[in-house]
């Protein structure tokens, strides 16, 4: 009977110091990633705390290399990228300030080719091209104890062209920073 006593005692004591801050997602976050493609994100966490959706704008082109091969030419330049994402997002079981993340969704890309053959109605051989296609993306994210509405993440992934020169396939990821408010 005695034990019994301990141990409620002990369970409300553990609850009553428990802090339940550490490595919450809020609402929404906003952040900056330095890869491809780079520039600014905006994500929307679900209120099940496992989904969320995120928009990407920035540059395409730039971390992996600017000379590509495509089509019967190459990509010679940085252009614009766009992409929507649905996510799943985890903690790990290591630590609970740390979590995984994967999704996927469309994403637009616009760039300059240049043709392997130039017509003559081309005075430098250069077309802007857009293409569209879908997305795959899988990541870890930290969060620090000392500045839990900071979070650090890493993540890598692929794009698969489906417009207009389907197959074609290109390696995205990188690195960043997300403010959760």
């Amino acid at each position: 009977m005695k034990s019994a006593y301990i141990r409620i005692i002990l369970c409300f004591a553990l609850m009553l110091s428990s802090e339940v801050s550490f490595g919450q997602l809020k609402d929404w976050a906003a952040g900056f990633r330095v890869g491809e493609p780079g520039g600014f994100m905006a994500r929307k966490y679900s209120e099940n705390g496992v989904n969320a959706i995120e928009v990407n704008i920035g540059t395409y082109g730039g971390l992996w290399g600017t000379d590509r091969n495509y089509q019967d030419g190459t990509f010679q330049n940085i252009g614009f990228s766009i992409n929507a994402l649905y996510l799943w997002h985890h903690p790990t079981l290591v630590n609970a300030d740390l979590h995984t993340y994967y999704g996927f969704g469309p994403q637009i890309n616009s760039r300059d080719w240049y043709p392997n053959k130039v017509s003559n109605n081309q005075a430098d051989g250069r077309n802007r091209v857009s293409g569209m296609g879908a997305t795959a993306i899988g990541g870890l994210e930290y969060f620090p104890i000392d500045a839990p509405n900071l979070s650090f993440f890493s993540e890598i992934g692929f794009y698969a062209e489906i417009f207009p020169s389907p197959f074609f396939m290109n390696l995205q990821g990188g690195l960043g920073v997300r403010v959760n408010f």
